[in-house]
Parts: structure tokens; C-alpha cells; sequence
């Protein structure tokens, strides 16, 4: 039969002690309720079988709130006019242009729609979890490469990655042309 250490045994019995005394706390501060074929109507407790009702609260349901959709009077501006978006970075807005290329991170499975040649033009990010729904839409990420499309969202100015809108959504980007 295997000893146990001092240590172990201590450690054992702190933990009962623990959990012993705040079963006690939390039982005192937390008195059990009347059951509830107990209270009267009137708030009072009632003996078993007197034939009083048991004591109902009123539930009512109040639904979560919706997100509003975007409003249809976002700014409409040209990819090319990069000042006028890194103006409204924060705020949502739609955007059009002709994507120059696609690029695609084969480690994260991220999709860059970019809309320039340099980092200083927008970017559309697709994210792995996006690329899935865009892939169910059976739309592929890379054949809006030359394409003029319009996309809408919200304006992130990256520290790291210049202007990008995150593209969540399929609904997000429609082809014009």
C-alpha cells in the first residue's frame, strides 16, 4: 500500500475545510425559500392541503434587439480616391473600383481583393471563416481579380496593412460588370 505525504494530506484536508465553510457561508447567507404549494396568496405561508393556490409571477418576454442593417445612404466613393476613405476610417461606407489582384495567404486561408497596385491602395479582406461562406455561395474569391465591383462595410486604416473593409459576408461585394 502506497504512503501518503504529509504534504499531500494537508493539502486534502485545507480543501475540505474550504469547501466546507463555504457550503456553511452559503447556505447562512442564502436561506432556503418556502416551497412554493406553501405561501398564500397573500404572501403569508400556508399549511399543507388548506387549499390555497401557490403564489405565480407575471413573465414577460422582451426579445433581444436586432442589429439595424447598414443604412442604404452609406457614402458611395471610387477605391482610387484613398484620402476621401482614410477620411471615414471607423464608419461604414461603399466603395467602388477594379480589383487589380487577388492575393491569397495559403497559411491563414485569407483572400486579399486589392484594389492597387501599392499598399496604399484599399484592400477587401476575406478571412478563412468568410472564404467558407463564399465558397458555399459558390463563389471563388479569386475571380474577382479584374473585375469592377462595389463592396460596403466598415473602414479599418491598419497600422500595419493600410486601408482594408473585412469582407464577412458574400452580400458584402457585387459584381458590376
Amino acid at each position: 500500500m502506497k504512503r501518503v505525504s504529509p504534504g499531500t494530506a494537508i493539502a486534502v484536508a485545507i480543501a475540505f475545510a474550504a469547501g466546507l465553510s463555504s457550503h456553511v457561508l452559503y447556505r447562512r447567507w442564502n436561506p432556503s425559500s418556502p416551497r412554493p404549494e406553501l405561501i398564500s396568496t397573500d404572501g403569508g405561508i400556508a399549511a399543507p392541503g388548506s387549499g390555497l393556490e401557490p403564489k405565480s409571477y407575471p413573465v414577460t418576454y422582451l426579445p433581444l434587439e436586432t442589429r439595424a442593417p447598414l443604412p442604404l445612404e452609406m457614402p458611395l466613393l471610387p477605391a482610387r480616391d484613398v484620402e476621401k476613405i482614410r477620411g471615414l476610417a471607423g464608419s461604414p461606407a461603399r466603395v467602388r473600383g477594379r480589383i487589380f489582384r487577388v492575393g491569397h495567404s495559403a497559411k491563414s486561408n485569407t483572400y486579399f481583393l486589392n484594389f492597387g497596385p501599392s499598399r496604399e491602395a484599399l484592400t477587401a479582406v476575406i478571412f478563412a471563416s468568410a472564404a467558407e461562406l463564399f465558397e458555399k455561395n459558390q463563389t471563388s474569391p479569386k475571380s474577382f481579380e479584374g473585375r469592377e465591383v462595389e463592396i460596403h462595410g466598415q473602414i479599418k486604416d491598419h497600422p500595419q496593412y493600410g486601408l482594408e473593409i473585412v469582407l464577412e459576408n458574400p452580400a458584402q461585394i457585387k459584381v458590376l460588370n
